[in-house]
């Protein structure tokens, strides 16, 4: 069976303390994972502005030896026009800035390319072969089907990481507000764009990514990895160590491995339970903005992730990418 072909949307700090460390570690497992095949990355804001998360991408895949793989960078604001008060604090310190780590210059070619045209061309080069996983807000790939309304016959199916619908109790509603996760409230335009637009789509929320079902890396894995194995997996120490520095959240002494579950379920979609929904995006509530609604009765828009066995995936994720 031939690998299944991927865009990877994504807003990896690395080496940025107060990112998380997942969007780099989502793209370490597609890139040893020989499920996938993945074609291009393209940055959104979310962690970083845009300009620094393409950096991040270029750096994690130059360092596992895929300077092969095209990196565009993507829309610096929502379709509103107006960037979250909540990210306009954050990039006014640390994640406004490079960090640590040395991020390489995207080549000029790179920068003369934006991101919602690198998914054009991409899924126009392989018309239904294309899987879009979307690991940030949403804004380049509704920007790409605004740009190119055809495309959304030629995507084979969009994956994302976001949202919440109560599922879980404890964690499966938000975390930037009480209702809204933060990949969906920081662009619910591009987010209502997206699950409107009649693509097949799989949803993975905050109601299976969470310490509840295990899907989180805990401070002792992190201190097993090997950073003398490889270039890579040095790199997926220090993304580590930098977080476990300056969590965004205090989950229990370890990262939540959010977005690399949604390159997983691509890989492996039998790695959770899923159910037919009818999902809808809160895009003018005062307080509810950014909200994910499951709509009873209405017609299905996507599958949902109800159930994982995280101890399972982390595992398996961490295994994966000690491979690369």
């Amino acid at each position: 069976m031939s690998a299944t072909k991927i865009i990877i949307d994504t807003d990896p700090g690395v080496g940025i303390p107060g990112t998380d460390a997942d969007d780099p570690i989502a793209l370490l497992f597609a890139l040893a994972d020989p499920r996938l095949d993945l074609l291009a990355v393209t940055s959104t804001f979310g962690n970083c502005p845009p300009w620094i998360t393409a950096r991040g991408a270029r750096k994690v895949l130059d360092t596992a030896s895929r300077t092969d793989i095209p990196v565009a960078q993507g829309l610096p604001l929502p379709l509103s026009g107006t960037l979250a008060d909540e990210l306009q604090e954050a990039y006014r310190g640390d994640r406004g800035r490079l960090g640590r780590v040395d991020l390489p210059e995207l080549s000029e070619r790179e920068l003369s390319v934006s991101a919602p045209q690198l998914i054009i061309d991409t899924v126009k080069a392989n018309p239904g072969e294309v899987t879009i996983v979307a690991i940030g807000p949403q804004t380049n790939v509704a920007a790409a089907l605004l740009m190119c309304p055809e495309i959304k016959d030629d995507i084979a199916e969009i994956v994302f990481m976001g949202g919440g619908l109560g599922i879980n109790a404890e964690f499966g509603r938000g975390n930037v507000t009480p209702v809204a996760e933060c990949n969906i409230y920081f662009d619910p335009i591009a987010a209502n764009v997206v699950f409107n637009s009649g693509i097949p789509m799989r949803m993975v929320s905050l109601d299976v990514t969470n310490p509840a079902t295990g899907q989180i890396l805990r401070e002792e894995t992190i201190e097993q990895i090997d950073a003398s194995a490889s270039p890579s997996a040095e790199l997926f120490a220090q993304i580590c160590a930098t977080y476990m520095e300056k969590p965004m959240f205090d989950w229990g002494h370890g990262c939540v491995l959010y977005d690399p579950l949604a390159v997983l379920a691509v890989a492996d979609p039998t790695v959770g339970t899923w159910e037919d929904m009818a999902v809808r995006v809160e895009t003018k509530g005062e307080y509810t903005l950014g909200q994910t609604v499951p709509i009873r009765g209405a017609k299905p828009n996507m599958r949902v992730m109800t159930d994982v066995d995280g101890t399972s995936s982390v595992d398996e994720i961490v295994r994966v990418i000690e491979t690369l």
